[in-house]
């Protein structure tokens, strides 16, 4: 049974004659060294005649999982459970029905605490085409235990096969994350009923590129890509520590409020923000725009940039407010566990 699924898999992902005959005339067009030559022939025979062996390194799994991923999947060990940078990632439970597949998956460790966060940096490895999310349910303050629910489903609809193996994988996490809700900034908007500095639309400039966006209905989804930015500045103002106010003004006829989030590919700081005239209403953005700066020599910073189309005489009557996310710790590692599907 095992040499025929083994031969089964083998046979999968072995390159055809004419493949390899066009391969090695290329190789020998382009002269490589002897020893890059020898290099490519070493891996291309470990990944082709030793998957087993070929799954149990990192760049093996790797190539193997992109080559064949129902081959890395079968020759990939059990691991339930993998430590690194002082925390313990593990599965505990595991339920299959049907098209889809539950795992519960903990962390533990002292950089783990309530308000932990995989921070999208986790992939599931499976060998068929599917749709997965990831969710925190529990928190142990005892044992600093994080419990998260892994869930996984089949994109055709197709029940789950049978015998088959996971793989999840996870670089890093986010912890002491905080929230501030309805937080009213604290600044007259009057002051900055004028026209603002800007850089460009499109391709701002060489210290400037623009990093996406989001609006409420296609008029802000126009705007969002046609209108220019406020050029960045000291802070005016700090609602909570990591999220800066560093420009307001008008541009284009429209008002602007752009926050730095500092680096947000380490922390994910953000925020939402809006207007509240005199008679309590509010009043949403029409776009949202982002970017950052790519100067040399200086540290990366991420901003938002928040656009109202309100006038200035009104501006004047309204405050700024906003929710606020914030982390202060990224914890960062490679951590990777395989556990059957099938339920435990």
């Amino acid at each position: 049974m095992f040499s025929d699924t083994y031969r089964k898999m083998n046979d999968a992902i072995t390159p055809s004659p004419a493949l390899v005959e066009q391969t090695l005339a290329q190789t020998g067009r382009r002269r490589f060294p002897l020893r890059r030559a020898a290099a490519v022939a070493a891996a291309a025979v470990l990944c082709i005649a030793t998957p087993v062996l070929a799954a149990q390194t990192e760049p093996g799994y790797q190539l193997l999982y992109a080559l064949s991923p129902a081959a890395a999947q079968f020759f990939q060990p059990v691991q339930r459970s993998c430590t690194d940078s002082g925390v313990t990632m593990e599965v505990v439970a595991v339920q299959v029905a049907g098209s889809a597949a539950q795992a519960y998956i903990t962390l533990t460790g002292d950089a783990v605490d309530e308000t932990c966060d995989l921070f999208d940096s986790y992939n599931f490895h499976l060998p068929f085409d599917q749709i997965s999310h990831c969710e925190r349910v529990d928190y142990d303050t005892e044992t600093r235990t994080a419990t998260f629910l892994c869930s996984t489903e089949t994109m055709d609809g197709n029940p789950i096969p049978t015998g088959g193996k996971m793989t999840f994988s996870l670089g890093c996490f986010l912890s002491g994350k905080e929230v501030a809700k309805d937080l009213a900034v604290d600044l007259s908007l009057a002051d900055y009923a004028l026209e603002a500095e800007t850089v460009p639309a499109g391709a701002p400039s060489d210290a400037y590129a623009r990093t996406g966006g989001g609006a409420s209905d296609e008029a802000g989804e126009a705007l969002m890509h046609a209108s220019p930015m406020l050029r960045p500045d000291v802070p005016i103002a700090v609602p909570v520590e990591g999220l800066s106010i560093t420009a307001m003004g008008y541009a284009g006829g429209l008002f602007h409020v752009q926050t730095c989030r500092g680096d947000a590919a380490k922390l994910d700081n953000h925020c939402q923000l809006w207007l509240v005239d005199e008679n309590g209403e509010r009043l949403d953005s029409l776009y949202s725009a982002g970017f950052s700066n790519f100067a040399e020599n200086t540290s990366r910073l991420d901003y938002t940039e928040d656009v109202f189309d309100i006038a200035p005489e009104k501006l004047a009557r309204c405050t700024l407010h906003g929710d606020f996310y914030t982390a202060s710790t990224l914890t960062e590692g490679s951590w990777r566990i395989t556990f059957p599907l099938e339920n435990t």
